[in-house]
């Protein structure tokens, strides 16, 4: 039986750390090389803090895309509110 079982185990774990481990952080450090700016979010910084991402929110306009919200894409996109203080601060 432990001939049997033994090959199933040694199996097991060399799948799990090639497709677990070592594929995952393959195809992620090739995407940070060939594609940094894409990898890494495409975020949108304004007066150096992060305001959102390019791909986010982006307008399509073909019919078999996926519409997003209204107020999300384009220059009339909706800005935050300013933030109130809270009732105990005022």
């Amino acid at each position: 039986m432990l001939a049997t079982l033994r090959p199933a185990i040694v199996s097991t774990i060399f799948f799990t750390l090639l497709l677990g481990v070592a594929y995952p952080l393959a195809v992620t450090g090739l995407g940070q090389v060939l594609f940094p700016w894409q990898a890494g979010g495409s975020l949108v910084r304004s007066g150096g803090q992060v305001v959102g991402s390019a791909l986010l929110g982006q307008a399509f306009a073909r019919p078999e895309y996926l519409h997003p919200r209204p107020s999300a894409p384009g220059p009339m996109a909706m800005t935050p509110r300013p933030r109130r203080a809270p009732i105990s601060a005022r």
